[in-house]
């Protein structure tokens, strides 16, 4: 495993490159840090050159085409004589991932997005829109351990307690408001799957799935595991995801 810096539009980002083969970027959700993956990366290195990086945290505002460009940015610098990759978004991490391809299809060979949100798309869309206004709310009355468990979180899942309250502030409302160019990503004519947990049934992120596929005219799958099925149930996930891609390869 090799780590290196590349410098873009005034951030540091740090990535990893394990393996050999195909380019495969993996973009983490939930404040982006690519430790998040390094199971996963292990698992799939026998088949990928797999590039994992730790996203720029968020300024003032969550930068959504800039997060974009990052990910380009990372391309580039781990392939300049060949820049593409197949692209593994999970949640905040997807997003940025339909950003890329919407954005910068050059970039991308293959895509799979797992769970990532399109609140503003689904049916009940303002029962989940004013759950995300609750949570902003509850952060900043009642304090950062009731604000992450009204989210599905914990302190536990941040290496600190700024990086938690970052996170709330900034990524959240961004990802849970953001709507992703579906026509745009889907004229790009990339091959894409969209998938959710097997567990992960009658939630908003599974909807979400289901209508990006709907959307994307592209096929729906069910990973192992969860929302973090990636690092849960990582032996069953890593080879799901390896057919997944295979299968896309050959469309």
């Amino acid at each position: 495993m090799s780590t290196h810096i590349v410098r873009h539009e005034g951030a540091e980002l740090r990535y990893e490159l394990l393996g050999a083969g195909p380019l495969l970027l993996l973009i983490a959700g939930r404040g982006g840090y690519r430790a998040r993956y390094a199971e996963l990366a292990r698992r799939l290195a026998g088949a990928y050159a797999v590039l994992t990086y730790d996203r720029r945290g968020p300024g003032p505002d969550f930068d959504m085409a800039q997060q974009a460009r990052d990910a380009a940015a990372v391309i580039r610098a781990a392939r300049p004589a060949h820049p593409r990759a197949a692209v593994f978004g999970q949640c905040a991490g997807g997003s940025v991932a339909f950003e890329l391809a919407a954005q910068i299809p050059d970039a991308v060979t293959e895509l799979v997005v797992h769970e990532a949100p399109a609140i503003t798309l689904l049916p009940d869309a303002p029962k989940w829109l004013a759950l995300a206004r609750q949570v902003r709310i509850t952060h900043e009355r009642q304090g950062l351990d009731e604000a992450l468990a009204l989210a599905g979180l914990t302190a536990a899942d941040f290496p600190d307690p700024a990086a938690a309250a970052l996170f709330l502030a900034r990524e959240f409302p961004a990802v849970v408001m953001h709507t992703p160019d579906l026509d745009a990503v889907r004229r790009t004519g990339i091959p894409v799957v969209t998938a959710a947990g097997e567990t992960s049934r009658d939630t908003c992120l599974e909807q979400s799935a289901r209508i990006q596929a709907e959307h994307l005219a592209c096929s729906y799958a069910r990973f192992p595991g969860g929302h973090h099925g990636f690092e849960s149930d990582v032996d069953a996930f890593a080879p799901a995801l390896c057919t997944t891609l295979a299968n896309l390869r050959r469309l």
